[in-house]
């Protein structure tokens, strides 16, 4: 990957767009911007990821026969409340059974280690919520993009297989599974197979870069230990999120 600027666009612009569909309810121009070249995205989704071309082609069939109003609505009862909500979206969650346990810890200890930290004063969510820790990626992958110098380069890609192998690729894609299946998934059922596809495409990328494997959930669960018996992806309502701008340096 070292060089390599084409891919390295492509996952930052992925990254980036994910962060939009599932950090805040995204706005009804966006959803209807998706359908400027979604028969290339398809295409090219087809040759990399089928559940990543079969998301673009949900994603694109929802846009076109259905109220793109309703996505707001969707994001609020996949994720927000004001009862129970379909999915909790954070890493402590996905591996505790509980909220603000020792993954965030260590999520935070690792954007202390390269240099960020949340706009606090924003965002009232903690870092290990799913929208953040792409958010995350986006950033290391911009730092990746933004240098010709191939130390550099290989710097940034060297913390991006770390929190990729430590994090996101541990529990994000059961995450992205569970908004799949959610009964209120509709618009969000596309979203979270271009998720999980894109996931796929960062595993492959990444499995065999460093010495250290992908743990699997079970195994992180048990190496955590539960905080309680595991309850799937439901739990009590959480607070709205914050703005989309989420870290500083």
């Amino acid at each position: 990957m070292i060089g390599d600027k084409e891919l390295c666009v492509l996952r930052q612009k992925y990254y980036s767009l994910l962060v939009r569909l599932f950090w805040k309810e995204p706005e009804q121009d966006f959803i209807l911007s998706l359908r400027e070249g979604m028969a290339e995205r398809v295409d090219w989704a087809s040759q990399v990821s089928p559940t990543m071309a079969e998301g673009w082609e949900a994603i694109g069939r929802f846009i076109a026969g259905k109220d793109v109003g309703s996505v707001a609505d969707e994001f609020t009862e996949l994720f927000l409340g004001p009862h129970q909500v379909d999915i909790i979206p954070y890493e402590s969650y996905y591996l505790t059974g509980s909220l603000f346990r020792a993954p965030l810890i260590e999520v935070r200890g690792f954007m202390k280690k390269i240099g960020l930290e949340k706009l606090r004063e924003q965002i009232s969510e903690p870092e290990d919520i799913l929208p953040f820790e792409l958010e995350i990626l986006n950033w290391l992958v911009s730092k990746q993009n933004n240098t010709d110098d191939l130390e550099e380069e290989e710097k940034w890609l060297d913390f991006q297989t770390e929190f990729l192998k430590k994090h996101l690729l541990v529990w994000a894609p059961t995450c992205a599974q569970d908004i799949q299946a959610a009964g209120h998934s509709d618009f969000y059922r596309g979203a979270a197979l271009v998720l999980l596809g894109f996931l796929e495409m960062e595993r492959l990328l990444f499995k065999d870069r460093g010495q250290e494997k992908i743990e699997t959930l079970d195994a992180a669960r048990a190496r955590y230990g539960s905080e309680g018996k595991w309850k799937g992806p439901l739990f009590d309502p959480k607070p709205p999120p914050g703005k989309s701008e989420l870290i500083e340096n």
